[in-house]
């Protein structure tokens, strides 16, 4: 428990911390100790497809089967042999959260997490895990899916090639907060979908600044009076599209195969299916 300790204790300096990895040799160093081998990648919020009725920009004719991000999790979930839930949301208890769930804590999935300490929380059944997934999506939460060494490390599931995460964020007080901060090194280890972007339709965007409080690496400013979307720092989680009173983000889905490409990109990180 002495990482869980250090990371509630230490929460509220993390973007000082953060900013220290650009530094050339303190950096390196950070990077090995505590990012080394991450690949996480963001899915965007789905109720910016069904609340909002944004419309999708496809490739094809319009279908009726396109896949929800979320397929994506439920892929690994349905094929894990073994689930974690954890008791709470780290992130959330250390900056004593007042807007969404603490108690919705990560799911961790492979092998790795026989080793976490039970009293973070307790594994669990495929269908509970999927339960839990819904209540994340239920309560607005953006999900992460990746391999994140940080993650081995604060709850003991290690090796971290055997533990796949899936964090359940909110935009006030996810750790991924101080990616702006971080040196490109590193922060470039958090990717959005493949063939996901978002757009901004100047007629409709009356610069009211509701997306620039909502994005959480910073990746939306305002130019001559308008939204506009950094394409490189934006990781595709479609909050903003989601909370834009005007409805002037646009969510593009271009890449209709975008499951199978995910899938293909994070199978090799951790194997779910040991025993």
């Amino acid at each position: 428990m002495l990482y869980v300790r250090a990371i509630k204790g230490g929460f509220r300096y993390r973007f000082s911390l953060a900013k220290m990895t650009r530094w050339p040799l303190v950096g390196r160093m950070m990077d090995k100790a505590f990012f080394d081998g991450d690949d996480i990648y963001v899915l965007p919020k789905e109720s910016s497809l069904k609340v909002r009725e944004i419309p999708l920009d496809l490739a094809a004719p319009e279908r009726e089967d396109t896949v929800l991000p979320s397929e994506v999790i439920r892929h690994f979930i349905e094929r894990s042999k073994h689930h974690f839930i954890m008791n709470y949301c780290i992130c959330r208890t250390s900056a004593h959260c007042q807007d969404y769930p603490r108690e919705l804590g990560c799911l961790f999935l492979g092998k790795a997490v026989l080793n976490i300490d039970p009293r973070l929380g307790h594994l669990v059944s495929k269908d509970e895990a999927l339960a839990h997934l819904d209540r994340c999506e239920e309560a607005g939460l953006v999900h992460l899916i990746g391999r994140n060494k940080i993650d081995s490390m604060w709850t003991s599931g290690r090796p971290k090639e055997d533990l796949m995460t899936i964090c359940n964020c909110c935009p006030c007080c996810c750790l991924w907060k101080m990616l702006p901060q971080l040196d490109p090194a590193i922060s470039v280890k958090m990717k959005r979908l493949p063939g996901v972007s978002l757009s901004v339709d100047e007629d409709k965007c009356n610069a009211c600044r509701t997306c620039l409080d909502g994005c959480y690496v910073n990746a939306i400013s305002l130019k001559d009076g308008k939204a506009v979307i950094d394409q490189v720092m934006c990781k595709g989680c479609a909050r903003c599209a989601h909370i834009c009173p005007e409805k002037a983000i646009t969510l593009h889905l271009e890449d209709m195969d975008f499951l199978e490409r995910t899938v293909e990109m994070l199978t090799p990180l951790v194997d779910v299916t040991k025993d």
